[in-house]
């Protein structure tokens, strides 16, 4: 872009209503929050302390180094400075664990997965526990619960406030219990009772079109159209924002965008991570429970039960089954180094997990010891892992099968009622094994027996913090048996959870909400209502709504229009209050609405949306966006189950759909502070960084998308500019441009237009048409070099290139029967069939495969091993033009091939060294050729490889007036007003 369009870019940007505050409220970007200091505490602390200390600690300082303080790391040693806080290029501790100039430790090098949480670490900014400049001192005795610990407050039971009365810059009346005035209800009161007694008043109502703007992104992810906000806006009947609130509530969009906020919270992907990094076959089933659960308005109390122990409940339900997949959503190593540790690991991230997103407990951070800050002893994690010790995660399993493809994996796989398998846990048939206490979270190290029991703190008395397990009830009436059964142990935790007496469970989500409708949680720190964590800002207030929720049969729905109803919710964020900034800069009394930037899927949904791209189908294994192949190549097996297969109709899904990778994200989200499916994130970064606009100005996305809406402006607006100008304002932002944005816009137009037309002039292709011979796109195939179209006759028809090969997406071949018809066209080389392919690296020409191809004078076989060799060929005609019938049968190394009908195979070869399972593909190699009808056959069940088109091609806008329109319509979508709510 040069630089008069980058001014005026500028220039059009700053003209959005309120620009010039939109960023001031983004929330800066902190080390030490409370997800910081528990990714430290749960990861960064034991590698440290099992494999730095003995050398850098109090007892020992090799090289005057100490690593079991922040200051410390921050002094340095002798090579100076450890740690540099933000920036792993620059730290030696990432050089010395890296083995660089340093090499450490000097024994053994760190697992990859280890350096890579250290480098991650110092990239967070080096978060580190409160009283980090002071070497850390582990307890010197055991912990006792004391009464003083149980006074903290979110370990006390939630008791019901009286509901403040008050005349603070309303009429005087009492609040009724619940909803109350359209414009006044119970949340306001308390809120008031805050701004009182600062002096404070609240902000007046936000004007309607801000106000459906902001409920709908907070309950839909998606914009209004046009025409709701001028609905909305001329609605003048006293209940229209409720009936508003109740519409958007009930819409399907609801659960999409709803369960994406408890995906973050229990770190949901498809994948298992690491170096492979291999699919989690039917995980997608997980989340569409999700959606289907919050848009029934499952009482919360059961969606916690049902993804605890799901499969031990009375009716066993599909959904009861698919939701204890929840246990097997985290990072999995599919080849540790040692099974013990490596199921110590799997139990940690299944406590740290569920304390932290349903009790808002930091219980993780007792594994190696006593937790340093909260009353919760080493024993009471290890009592928690009790719980899960029987659960079945993994075991060799038949094929399962994903997206087409038979995959023999790793795992707990069952049957549905409706049909097909899900992702899912069982019990044992065993006993459940013994517990112990891990001295310092060593598997190798077992200490104290222990027996499944609730956190002590928690608990009135010791004796309610042993509950009756399910086997000792058995034993009461068939003591003789001593193989009892484990099933029960789980429902008994997920009970003692999802309970109305439990202090933290109801306070918890409710302040989850919270944070989403304000952008800021009643309690700041939404995973830690411990003593690291922050306190309430308005506590009765939280309380009142804890309570509202079990009284109201745990719905969530409930609570949500409550607070959408209050007159805080709908207070406007554009308001200039010297007095208010002066005492509450935070605003953290809710003196007005916060700014709020909308997360990273919401920003691609709503571009989808105001395009006219956007697809709301619903479910499924999800979608897979094209990703450059750069970024394809960061993978250590680059393109690995990521073949950018998906159709474009299908990649204009939301966002909520695309398949969650672990090692790798799409770029357009991941530079807009998408959360991270390694741990769970309660709460997400918002960065304000220069690749986001980069990412969102030049990316084939944005492209796409700004001609798709130039396509849409056109069809309103015509040639006519002015109308174009107000066509694309109203189709993104639902108003007018002002005067201002009319003649910037204008001038931008006009200038893009010249532009365009120079440039025409010096490379005329640059503005042409698409070329007839362009790529298509094969449904359910993935294309790599050469053009390729669909023929009259059903075939599909590659150009003469070398190397040019489609590979078909799902289906595997390993013994079996392949026929197919295939032509040669014009040119001198070959063409023909890919059988056992090993999936390549997309865009790139490197594969394994077995390749029978049809010269004019020859048939041969070759093999592939990243370069081609053959392994025999015999002489036969083969007319041009015409259509010849391939039979392969293949048997483990022995391949026999027959053409045109042939009785006996031409060519009958035993390979000494066999190729593995793989997939069915179609290459050519310097000549123009065809292929149709490819059948497999294995194990007699016959399948037809389907060649369609994918019709739903990328617009192309023609001339200069089409493009600088795209270019106008591109800058639109990238104003704050478009990306942020007020």
């Amino acid at each position: 872009m040069n630089c008069v369009v980058m001014l005026l870019y500028l220039a059009l940007a700053l003209t959005a209503a309120g620009a010039d505050s939109l960023r001031a409220d983004e929330p800066a970007k902190e080390a030490d929050t409370a997800e910081g200091i528990q990714f430290f505490e749960n990861k960064v602390s034991p590698i440290l302390v099992q494999n730095c200390h003995k050398c850098h600690a109090d007892k020992k300082q090799e090289g005057m180094l100490r690593l079991d303080a922040k200051g410390a790391m921050l002094a340095g040693g002798e090579s100076g400075p450890a740690i540099v806080p933000g920036k792993p290029e620059e730290s030696l501790l990432v050089e010395a664990v890296n083995y660089k100039s340093l090499q450490m430790p000097p024994d053994r090098r760190l697992k990859p997965e280890q350096i890579a949480t250290l480098t991650e670490w110092v990239k967070m900014g080096a978060p580190w526990p409160p009283g980090g400049e002071v070497a850390l001192q582990p307890r010197k005795t055991a912990l006792v619960v004391t009464d003083a610990d149980r006074q903290h407050w979110s370990f006390q039971s939630v008791k019901r406030p009286e509901i403040p009365v008050t005349n603070v810059g309303r009429p005087s009346q009492a609040v009724p219990d619940g909803l109350g005035s359209p414009s006044y209800n119970a949340v306001d009161a308390f809120i008031l009772v805050g701004l009182s007694s600062k002096g404070l008043t609240p902000s007046p109502e936000a004007q309607k079109r801000e106000l459906i703007r902001r409920v709908y992104f907070d309950l839909t992810g998606l914009p209004p159209s046009a025409e709701d906000i001028a609905a909305f806006t001329a609605d003048a009947t006293p209940d229209a924002y409720e009936r508003l609130i109740d519409r958007l509530i009930a819409c399907p969009r609801y659960g999409e965008r709803w369960s994406r906020h408890w995906l973050d919270v229990v770190r949901f992907a498809q994948s298992n991570g690491l170096e492979r990094d291999d699919e989690k076959p039917n995980a997608w089933r997980y989340r569409d429970y999700l959606i289907r659960s919050l848009n029934k308005d499952k009482p919360y109390d059961q969606f916690l039960r049902e993804q605890l122990a799901g499969d031990e409940m009375t009716p066993l339900t599909d959904d009861a089954i698919t939701a204890t997949a929840y246990y097997r959503l985290g990072v999995w190593d599919d080849e540790p180094d040692d099974g013990k540790q490596a199921k110590a690991d799997e139990l940690d991230d299944i406590v740290a997990t569920t304390s932290t997103a349903m009790l808002g407990l930091t219980v993780g951070c007792a594994r190696c010891h006593d937790h340093k800050f909260d009353p919760i002893a080493q024993e009471d994690y290890y009592s928690l892992t009790a719980f899960f010790q029987n659960i079945e995660l993994y075991g060799k399993t038949p094929d399962v099968v994903t997206g087409g493809v038979p995959v023999n994996k790793e795992g707990v796989f069952r049957d549905l009622q409706s049909g097909g398998q899900t992702l899912a846990v069982a019990e044992k048939k065993d006993p459940p094994p013994k517990s112990h206490i891990l001295v310092r979270g060593s598997a190798l190290a077992p200490g104290k027996e222990v027996r499944p029991r609730f956190v002590e703190v928690l608990c009135s008395s010791k004796e309610s913090m042993i509950p009756a397990l399910p086997e000792e009830k058995q034993r009461e009436t068939a003591s003789d048996n001593p193989a009892v059964s484990s099933k029960g142990r789980r429902s008994v935790i997920a009970n003692w959870i999802a309970s109305a007496d439990n202090p933290l469970t109801a306070r918890v989500i409710v302040n989850r909400l919270w944070s989403q409708h304000f952008a800021r949680g009643i309690v700041p720190t939404p995973s830690d209502f411990g003593h690291t964590g922050q306190p309430p800002s308005h506590p009765e207030l939280l309380d009142y709504l804890a309570g509202e929720l079990t009284r109201g049969n745990w719905e969530l729905k409930r609570l949500h229009r409550m607070m959408l109803a209050s007159a805080t919710y709908r207070q406007s964020s554009r308001v200039a209050n010297e007095k208010a900034v002066m005492l509450d800069p935070d605003n953290t009394l809710l003196w007005r609405q916060n700014l709020r930037r909308l997360e990273a899927e919401a920003i691609r949904d709503t571009i989808l949306a105001t395009s006219g791209s956007l697809n709301l189908q619903m479910g499924g294994r999800g979608i897979f966006p094209t990703i450059p192949p750069e970024v394809l190549s960061g993978q250590s097996r680059p393109g690995n189950g990521w073949e950018n297969k998906s159709p474009l109709a299908d990649q204009s899904r939301r966002s909520v759909y695309i398949f969650a990778k672990r090692t790798l994200g799409v770029p357009l989200l991941e530079s807009l502070d998408a959360a991270s499916a390694d741990t769970s994130t309660a709460k997400r970064n918002v960065t304000t960084v220069a690749p986001q606009a980069l990412i969102l100005l030049n990316s084939d996305f944005m492209e796409q998308q700004s001609a798709a809406m130039a396509d849409r402006v056109l069809r309103v607006a015509g040639n006519d500019q002015a109308a174009q100008i107000a066509a694309a304002y109203h189709v993104a932002l639902g108003r007018a441009p002002t005067a201002g944005e009319l003649q910037v816009a204008t001038a931008f137009l006009e200038r893009e237009v010249v532009r365009w037309q120079d440039m025409s002039k010096e490379r005329p292709e640059l503005v042409g048409p698409m070329d007839d011979k362009a790529s298509s796109r094969i449904l359910g195939w993935t294309t790599y070099s050469g053009t390729w179209s669909l023929r009259e006759d059903g075939g599909v028809q590659a150009e003469s290139a070398p190397g040019a090969k489609m590979v078909h997406d799902d289906i595997k071949l390993g013994d079996g029967t392949v026929e197919a018809q295939v032509m040669l066209l014009e040119g001198g080389g070959d063409a023909g069939l890919l059988l056992r392919v090993d999936n390549p690296a997309s865009g790139t020409d490197t594969l394994t495969a077995y390749n029978i191809n049809l010269r004019k004078d020859a048939l041969r076989l070759g093999k592939h091993e990243n370069s081609w060799r053959a392994l025999t060929s015999v002489p036969l005609k083969v007319e041009e033009n015409k259509w010849h019938d391939l039979r392969v049968e293949l048997e483990d190394g022995h391949i026999r091939i027959f053409v045109d009908g042939a009785k006996e195979p031409q060519i009958d070869f035993t390979d000494p060294q066999p190729l593995p399972v793989g997939k069915v593909g179609f290459r050519t190699y310097q000549i123009q050729s065809a292929v149709r009808n490819i059948v497999l056959t294995q194990k007699n069940k016959i399948t037809k490889l389907e060649m369609k088109v994918d019709k739903s091609t990328p617009i192309v806008l023609e001339g200069p007036q089409q493009r600088a329109l795209a270019g106008l319509c591109k800058l639109v979508l990238n104003l704050n007003e478009f990306v942020y709510v007020d």
